[in-house]
């Protein structure tokens, strides 16, 4: 008969889980030869073989048992993260939790000050010990450590670790379910804006912006490229550019779409630092035939593709060079393509910064809207 064992619930979270395909070869081998490795016991209480315990009390298999002795339950526990460190094939992030917590647990019991002047450092011994012992650098130790105090306090983390799921992929599903939450957030402040002006008022932010600029039809310094017409709506100057609110109206993880023309690129840069965003890359939109130009005649207008805090695309299929016939609103104006593009890679609310027409889902705002 096997005796009665005692269960940690925190010994067994050090543990980490078996695959379903790994449980079941374990369970089909004891069921064939018997439980042919002892458990290990600290005051009666398992330290090591709990799905052993498992599948032989399940399927009335008897085992053997010894029992260690330990000073105290850390050292029970440094002794159960080395013992699975140094004898199963663990998954990455399962590996840097244990090691970080034998790391830690030196720490922790430092205090987690660094050494006086003229002693010996105990963290350093302590992580070019543990680097020598796994084949490590002593910086991935130390990384390790903060890994594991970053997943002790975060539930969602340990629970990944549990299922095998990568915690990187986890926290970056952490971070866009935060994200979403903002922007829905902003969606309700926006959905209550019922004129342009009021949009700063209520506080709404945007995850995404498109800004077509009203460039200074003089400002480039061509005044006259093969009798190109003067607009038929309000310009501003890129001074004046400059000063648009677009930190206020831009979320915290924000995209932004400017429209730029080939000779305006150098401006666009400096609009976009000063607006907040880091540039990202250029899409560019090939027209259907060749425009003005004093010397090469322009077939082609971009768009410079930044980003404000972090927000990934919601597709990773879309290339730099869409073609697409001209807007029908006559000189400067768009196609609706383009609108229609951003939707599809980049996550709302969305705001269009002087459009001259209203599209659903989108809010604009300037002179031309």
């Amino acid at each position: 008969m096997n005796d009665i064992i005692k269960i940690d619930p925190e010994f067994k979270s050090l543990i980490p889980p078996l695959s379903s395909e790994e449980y079941a070869q374990l369970e089909a081998n004891i069921i064939k030869d018997g439980c042919r490795d002892p458990l290990v016991l600290w005051k009666g209480t398992l330290i090591d073989g709990h799905n052993r315990n498992e599948i032989c009390s399940r399927n009335k298999i008897s085992f053997e048992t010894i029992e260690m002795q330990f000073q105290d339950r850390e050292a029970v526990m440094d002794w159960m993260d080395a013992n699975q460190l140094g004898r199963r094939n663990l998954s990455p992030d399962a590996f840097k939790l244990a090691l970080g917590r034998r790391y830690n647990r030196t720490k922790n019991a430092h205090g987690g000050d660094r050494k006086s002047k003229g002693q010996i450092d105990p963290l350093k011994n302590t992580a070019e010990k543990l680097a020598a012992e796994h084949s490590v650098s002593s910086k991935t130790v130390k990384r390790a450590g903060k890994f594991a105090e970053e997943v002790s306090r975060t539930p969602e983390l340990q629970q990944a670790i549990a299922k095998r799921k990568p915690v990187l992929q986890v926290k970056r599903e952490m971070k866009e379910a935060k994200r979403e939450e903002r922007r829905e957030e902003n969606r309700a402040k926006v959905a209550e804006v019922e004129k342009p002006s009021d949009i700063i008022e209520v506080g709404a932010k945007f995850a995404t912006i498109v800004i077509d600029p009203p460039w200074d039809w003089g400002d480039e310094g061509d005044q006259d490229q093969l009798g190109r017409s003067r607009p038929d709506y309000a310009t501003m100057s890129k001074e004046q550019m400059l000063e648009l609110p677009l930190p206020d109206l831009a979320d915290e993880d924000c995209h932004l779409y400017l429209w730029i023309t080939n000779r305006s690129l150098p401006k666009g840069f400096e609009l976009m630092e000063k607006w907040g965003f880091r540039y990202i890359t250029a899409i560019t939109w090939a027209k259907p035939s060749f425009g003005m130009g004093n010397y090469f005649r322009g077939q082609t207008e971009h768009i410079l593709f930044g980003v404000k805090g972090s927000q990934a695309l919601k597709r990773k299929d879309v290339g730099t060079l869409f073609n697409a016939p001209r807007g029908k609103g006559g000189h400067s104006s768009k196609p609706t393509e383009f609108n229609e593009l951003v939707e599809s890679c980049s996550p709302g609310p969305y705001l269009e910064m002087f459009s001259r027409s209203e599209r659903d889902g989108w809010k604009a705002w300037g002179e031309n809207s």
